[in-house]
Order: structure tokens, then sequence, then C-alpha cells
């Protein structure tokens, strides 16, 4: 099967195109296809997808998205099981999506093995490569299904590698004497795109040598005109020096291409041969993993030696994780193409004991590695600088600056003009050498878990499998961190692995991480090194974040734990992700590595911080309770709320509309439960029930019910602690409620029974309704439909006495489910009209919704297919606006037996997209839709 995304996402299975179906899917596929065997993160694939304003049902349409792309490559003959290297495989990981194809199936990949090959070749070999290549362009990457903004992010170094494959052939048809092609060529290339400056030089060269020089001068005055006008800019140094060239009749433009440039010559003829240093420090052995980071520096250095980018690296990332080792390692392999030598200057920029190694230190080490006497190193910075410049002009070298400070102290030490490479290593990330000196960030995470587990296996070579798992994921796959207590293992070589990590596991997390060899293999004092260099209020910050019981902290929640705004709270946290002290997951969401994360507890616990935790903990409570209730509120406007005592948080979170609330609850997911469980075990019981019971507005719509279930205990418990029945009842109810919607009905009703007695002894009527309308609920779905019809009159009467609109449909919409349930579906329309009407006079567009899919089936019950398929498709159109995601399912399950019945095969598309959102959820439902497809019972990846 080949794929092509140069141009149009397109497959073909023998010379036949293959349907990949929409455009979203295709863009999916493009993604996928774009970086084949990685694993693309759920959150990312829905930002490139949807933007930066995803829908809510993004995740589950993505997921929809997938199965349907799995069924087109199935159907388009590669089966699942195939033997690789023919398999073609979506697999779901713990971080998302990934895509299992042999590369060479795929166009964007052929073209670079092409292009890299022909770098690798003669001129005459490489011209044929590129020409090769070039035939696979058929136009901008994912041209057809992604929008400009999201190629341009994505496919901006593809397009500067076509470019270079077009002049690195140019260049090579000149060489082999070929210049009236390359001419003619040029010519068409500038017509379209003039601003190309090294396709400017080509044309200005084979004119020069085709005796046509006055079009040559004039090419390159043309174009220096309209860069001045239109962008205020000259044109680049190598375009003067060309001009310069041509001026002066230079001979060097008329050598053969296989001469020395001359400034070689120069070199070569002028005294003693310049050092050639070979400093490198050894290399840590048993180097594992990063693939991607030694292909990008390969990628450097190839840009760089052919004139299309600039000499500077800046591999950065947290203390241990690897940094010196990777630019080392890569030095190392690469020691033959610097033959000008290899300098490495340590910056101590974290040093235990040590201040930053200041320029005026930094450069005389330089210019001593170059070969300058003591005596001749000049007396100032900006002299040193000037000389360092000029003794690496021209030169193939490697220079390694280990462990800077900051772009400042960097920015001295560059050289101006080398034909080798400048690899700088931080603790920090370095904007500014970035933006202001084109410097290619790298930034390093942690090891990936195959990789950890190599390295420790090369560690202790006698250790198991499972005891090499349990190690890595112990020391959060960190090199530094692995290495440490591996060398404490060996130190042990009679005692098991398994019994060493139980012993370390009972102790504080970072007690492990303290090796023999000083502060260097202390992890907890690397840590201390980069928590120096912060300023006051981001280091109080970085403390204060651990005090956050959950997976992730949002910028409001941190700006809360700080105690200043959302703004001010940006700025802390992007001074905290320079210093690779936090992870930026997604945008305005940080979070910590495992060892940083200990690293900080053990700041908060300190005794100069443990005062301060508990006013800091309350703020970043009130910030969750204040925000989850307005979430709540707008979620479920019609049911009784609890309304949070002031103070506000200094800076609240808006989530005053429908998308707003059910975002801002899905970004803290993961968060609410540990949220109410902090609060109770840390001392706040009414934060804990309060939290809980706003919390079950998002939890019942979403029905992730294993949430509400544990936080809503919880939230009892708390009630209970502080003696408030009338909150009790309440959270009881709340209970009773995802109990029900987990099927379990019996506990279901014996709890909405203790519910409402304690609603009647503290005079709570608003709850007293809504709970009769739920245990109504729950013996209707418990086969119970006389006693559920009872109870339901019961509610509906409360309501309208207390006008309560939105009541009173919801309780006649119950009314019409138990006329299904007694055999009666003209009664059950009935009560569904009315209930819809009362819907919409209430404005609930969620229970609207429903009322319409329920409608759906009273007429599927008798027969009207075809009234039942309009009330589904309405249903589902409503679900989708509100995020109902379980009722959209549903619903989408029902219209599928409705298009069944008259024959459709479109019930199956309406069975799958269900099938997708009930896997996402983890419903029991999913189960029956696999039988309706005849599909086995098994969890779809």
């Amino acid at each position: 099967m080949e794929f092509r995304v140069l141009g149009a996402v397109e497959a073909y299975t023998a010379g036949v195109p293959v349907d990949l179906g929409s455009r979203q899917q295709r863009l999916v596929l493009g993604l996928l296809l774009l970086e084949p065997g990685r694993a693309l993160a759920v959150d990312r694939l829905v930002e490139l997808v949807w933007g930066s304003d995803p829908p809510a049902s993004a995740r589950s349409t993505l997921q929809a998205l997938v199965s349907r792309l799995r069924a087109c490559l199935r159907r388009a003959g590669n089966p699942m099981d195939a033997v690789p290297p023919e398999v073609i495989e979506i697999l779901h990981t713990g971080a998302g999506y990934l895509l299992r194809v042999d590369p060479g199936s795929v166009d964007v990949h052929r073209f670079t093995g092409l292009v890299a090959r022909a770098r690798q070749a003669d001129d005459e070999r490489a011209v044929k490569l590129f020409d090769l290549a070039l035939t696979l362009w058929r136009g901008d990457p994912l041209a057809d299904v992604a929008p400009t903004v999201v190629r341009d992010r994505l496919c901006v170094g593809l397009r500067e590698m076509m470019w270079t494959a077009v002049e690195d052939r140019l260049e090579a048809l000149v060489r082999l004497g070929r210049s009236r092609d390359a001419l003619d060529e040029l010519g068409k290339l500038l017509a379209e795109h003039p601003f190309r400056q090294r396709l400017v030089g080509q044309l200005m060269l084979v004119l020069h040598r085709a005796g046509r020089t006055d079009e040559a001068l004039a090419t390159y005055r043309e174009l220096r005109a309209r860069l001045v006008t239109e962008f205020g800019l000259d044109p680049t140094p190598e375009l003067r020096q060309m001009e310069a060239a041509i001026l002066r009749a230079d001979p060097t433009l008329d050598v053969p291409p296989d001469s020395p440039p001359p400034g070689d010559l120069v070199r070569r003829g002028s005294g003693d041969p310049p050092a050639r240093p070979a400093e490198l420090p050894h290399a840590p052995g048993g180097f594992v993993g990063r693939r991607a980071e030694l292909t990008a520096l390969d990628a450097q250095l190839d840009a760089v030696r052919h004139g299309g980018g600039p000499g500077i690296v800046v591999i950065d990332g947290m203390g241990g994780i690897g940094k010196t080792a990777l630019a080392l390692h890569w030095g190392h392999l690469h020691r033959n193409d610097f033959p000008d030598g290899q300098v490495y200057l340590d910056l101590r920029g974290f040093s235990p004991g040590d201040t930053p190694m200041p320029p005026v230190e930094a450069l005389p080490r330089l210019l001593l590695s170059l070969g300058v006497p003591p005596s001749d190193i000049p007396p100032t910075v900006d002299s040193q600088s000037g000389r360092m410049r000029s003794l690496t002009d021209g030169r193939r070298l490697l220079i390694v600056l280990d462990n800077a400070y900051d772009a400042a102290q960097v920015r001295p030490l560059l050289p101006g003009n080398l034909a080798g490479l400048v690899v700088v290593t931080s603790r920090r990330r370095l904007p500014g050498l970035v933006v202001r000196e084109q410097a290619l960030p790298l930034s390093l995470a942690p090891l990936r878990p195959v990789e950890s587990v190599d390295l420790v296996a090369g560690c202790l070579r006698r250790s198991r499998p499972d005891e090499r798992t349990a190690l890595a994921e112990y020391c959060g796959h960190v090199p530094l961190a692995i290495r440490i207590v591996a060398a404490r293992a060996l130190d042990l070589p009679e005692r098991p692995l398994g019994d060493l990590l139980d012993e370390l596991r009972e102790g504080s997390r970072l007690d492990a991480f303290v090796g023999p060899d000083g502060p260097d293999t202390n992890l907890r004092a690397v840590f201390s090194w980069s928590y120096r260099g912060l300023s006051p209020p981001a280091a109080e910050l970085f403390w204060r974040m651990a005090l956050h019981p959950g997976e992730s902290v949002g910028v409001h929640a941190a700006a809360a734990l700080a105690g200043v705004s959302v703004l001010r709270a940006r700025e802390l946290t992007a001074e905290l992700h320079r210093a690779n002290l936090l992870q930026l997951p997604a945008p305005d969401r940080y979070q910590f590595h495992d060892l940083v994360g200990a690293y900080a507890r053990e700041l908060a616990e300190a005794p100069e911080n443990a005062a301060q935790s508990r006013p800091v903990f309350d703020s970043l409570l009130n910030c969750y309770l204040h925000t989850v209730s307005a979430a709540g509120r707008v979620l479920q406007p019609h049911r009784p709320h609890v309304s949070p005592a002031p103070p506000a948080p200094v800076e609240a979170m808006r989530v005053e509309t429908y998308q707003a609330a059910l975002g801002w609850c899905e970004s803290e997911r993961t968060n609410l439960v540990p949220m109410v469980r902090a609060a109770a075990s840390r001392g706040a019981p009414t934060y804990a029930w309060q939290i809980a019971l706003a919390a079950s507005a998002y939890w019942y719509i979403t029905k992730r019910r294993e949430d509400w279930r544990i936080a809503t205990r919880i939230g009892v418990a708390a009630t209970r602690a502080v003696g408030d029945r009338r909150a009790e009842g309440a959270l009881l109810a709340s209970l009773a409620t995802a109990l029900c919607e987990s099927r379990r009905y019996t506990e279901a009703i014996d709890l909405y029974q203790k519910s409402l007695r304690l609603h009647e002894a503290s005079g709570d009527w608003d709850w007293r309704a809504t709970s009769l309308n739920s245990l109504a609920v729950a013996h209707a779905e418990a086969g119970r439909p006389d006693e559920a019809l009872a109870t339901f009159a019961l509610a509906r009467e409360e309501h309208r006495l207390r006008g309560n609109r939105r009541g009173e449909g919801v309780a006649l919409q119950n009314m019409a489910q138990c006329h299904v349930l007694l055999g009666q579906p003209g009664e059950a329309i009935d009560r569904h009209e009315e209930a819809l009407t009362a819907m919409r006079d209430a404005g609930d567009r969620y229970a609207e919704a429903i009322c319409i899919a329920n409608l759906g089936e009273a007429h599927a019950e008798l027969g009207d297919h075809e009234r039942a398929i309009r009330r589904f498709r309405e249903a589902v159109r409503l679900h989708l606006s509100t995020g109902n995601e379980h009722g959209r399912a549903r619903t989408l399950l029902a219209l599928g037996r409705s298009l069944s019945e008259r024959g459709d095969d479109e019930a199956r598309s309406c069975w799958r997209q269900a099938l997708a959102v009930f896997n996402e959820l983890g419903d029991p439902e999913a189960d029956e839709i696999r039988a309706l497809l005849g599909e086995p019972a098994t969890t779809d990846g």
C-alpha cells in the first residue's frame, strides 16, 4: 500500500485509489503518516484538527475518526494480523495514537531518504536522486486537509528541505558543466520565487561564467532594490561577497570545483597550522535512545554544510536528563566531521559551590584551546570575542558549551562564521538564542519506557525484565536517577533488586538517588541548583504548586496558589518552565515530573514553608469551589445548588457558557476527585462536600460514574464530620443517582429514601422534589413501573406547587417512560409531548434533547420508524450542541435500530459512532453494540 502526503493526502493499493473518508479523517491519517512509529498525544491531535477552541466532543470524535480509518485500512486489504513490514496499524497507547507503517511506503519519507542519499553521492548520481525525490513533491504537504496555520507549523522544515534539494541539485548541475540546463531552470524558479537568495547567487555565478557579467550584476542590483523597498533589508553576506568577487573579477569564481576555497589556501600558506583541539570528555557508556534528537543534530550539521542553517544547537532539559551525555555521544560519533577539532568548556551554570563562568573567564579558555599563547590573548571581552570569531572563521570545528546559565553568558562566546557546529547545553530553555541567533532548540524529555529499561539492562545485566521495568518506573525514566540506583545495586550484588526497590520505596523518594561520587550524583542537589537560580516569587510558586493534589495545575489554580493575577501567574510559570522545573502538557496547564515534584513537596514540608501551607491550600480549594460551582450552575441550571461562601478567588475563571463550563471540567477531570480527597484528609471537610456536590453536575452529564461515586462517598463522610444534615441529604441523593446510573438500583433506592427523610427533617423542599423524581427513576429502571408512576406523580405535584416548570417536565418525561414499560405507547407519547413543551418553556436544551430522543423511541415502539428517525436525528444534533456524549451515543444506538428496520446501511455507521463514545466512557452498553455489529465483546483500543 502506498501513501502520499506531499500534496493531497491519498492512498493507493495495487495502483487503485483508496477511499480515506472525510477531510478530518484524512487529516488525522496525514498527521500520523508524518511521524510513523511515534505516538501523537490525543490533545495534540485535537488541537491540530480543531484548533485552539475544540468542541467538547472532540476527543470522542477523534476516536470515531480513528475507528473509521482502521476500517478503511482493513477494507484496502491490510489485515491487522499481517506480518511486518506489511503491517499497517493504528494503535492506541497511553500517550495517544501511533501508526505502524513502513516509512518506505510514505512519499514524504521516501523523499527525505532520497535527499539524504543524494547528498552522499557523486554529482552525476546526486542529480538523479534529487530528480527522483522532487518528482514525489506534488504540492504543499497536507494541502487538501490542513488549514494554512497547521501546515505552517508542521511543514516549514519540509518546505525548506525541498528548496534546499532544488538548490543542491542546481549546484551539482553546474559542477557537471550543465550550466545551460541550470540557467533555464533558475530563470523559471526565480520568476516565481524572486527572494530565494541562494538561487540568485547561483544565477549570478552561471551568468558570470557564461560571459554575461553585466546581467549577473544587474540581477544582484534588482534583488537588492526589491529587498530594501519591500522589507528594509540588505542581501545576505554571502550574496554581497558574490557581487564583490564578480566586480573584482576574482579568479576563484572560475577555478574547478575540486579546488579548495580561497580561505583554506590562505590559512595553509601562512605560518604554523592552527591548533587542532580534541577536548571532548569521555562519553558515558551504555547510551540509549534519543534517536529523534540525534537525527536533528545530524540534520543541523547537514544544513550547515550546505549553507542552509545556523550552526548552533541548544539542548535543554531538567537536571539529570542526559543533556551532556547526548552532546558528547553525538560529538564522538561525528568527530571525523570536524577535522579542525573539538572544543569543550563547562560554563558552570548550575554547579555546587560555583558561580556561572563569566565571558571574561570563558573566552581566554577558548582562545587557549584554539592555540593562542597566553601572552597574545587580548585584554578586553570585546577584543577576545573578535579574536575568537577570526580564529573560527570558516573552520570545521565542534564547540560544546556545556552547562550554560543563560543566553547572555553564551552570546559573546559564539563564532561568527563557523563551518562546524556549536552545541550548548543548559538546564534552562534559552529562547534568546533561538530567536536572535536562530539556534535549533532540542528539549529533552525523560527516556521512553523501553529506552530506560534498556539503560537498566546495560547497567545491571543480571537483572530480570520485571525488575528492570520496576526500576525504570521508580526512577521516572531519568538517566541519572537510573544510574545512581544501579550503582547502589552493584554495591549489593547478592541482594535481589526487587528487595532494594522495596526498601527505597519505604523512605523519602529522593533519598534513593544519592550516589557515592558527590553532589553531581545526588538528585536532590542537582535539582537544588536549578531551584536556587529562580527569582524569589517563582521559587515560592514552585513549592506552592506541590500542594496541588492533582495531575496537572491550570493557570487559574496557579494564580490562586501564588496569590497573584493570572497574567502574573503566567509569567512565573513561564520562568519555571524555562528552568525545566515545570512541564507544559497543554496551553495554560502545568505539571511536575515525578522526581521534580518530590523535590517540590520536600520544600513545601520544610519548616520555613509549612506554616504558609494551610492558607495557601485553602486559597486553592476556594478557587476550585467557586469555579466548579459556577460550572455546575451553567451545566444544570435548574437543579438545587449550594452557593460557596466568600471570598472569591483573586481572579476567578469565567465559565459563563455551556462550552466553557464543560471545557473547564474536562480539563480538570483528573483533578476533581484528588481535590475532594485532599480537602477531606487535610482538615477542610466543608470544601470537600461542596466541591463533590458541585462537580456532580459534570459527572452526571459525562457519566464519569466511578469518579462520581468515589468523590460523593468522601463528601457524605465530610457532611457527617461537620454535622450538616441538610448537606448530607443532598450528597446521599447525588450518590444514589450515581449508583442508579451504574444500574445498582436497590442501593440507589435505599439511599434516596434516606435522603428524603433528611430533606424533610432539614426543611430542604427543593432537594425533596428532585429526590422524589430520582427515586421514581430508580423504581422504573428496576422494573417497578407502577411504583415509579405513582412517585413521579408526587414529584410532579411538588414541582408544580413550587412553580418549577423544568421539574414538571422531568417528571412528565419519566412518567412517559413508565407508560412505555406498562405497554401504553399512546399515553407515553402524550406525556413526552407535554414534557417537551415544559422543557422548552424552561429553556433546558439538555433535557429537551432527551425528550426528543424519548419521543423517537416511543414512535419506534409503535413501528413508526420514519417519524422515529426524524426525532432521533434532531436529538443527536441537540446532544452534540450540549456536550451530552452519552445521550448522543444512546440516541445513535436507537437511530441505528430504526434505520436497520427499514434496511438502511447507515445503521452500522450510527452504531460505530456510538461504540466509540461508549468505549471512551467505559460504558457496558458497548458490548450490546458489538453484538449488533457482530464483533467480539472486547475493549476497542
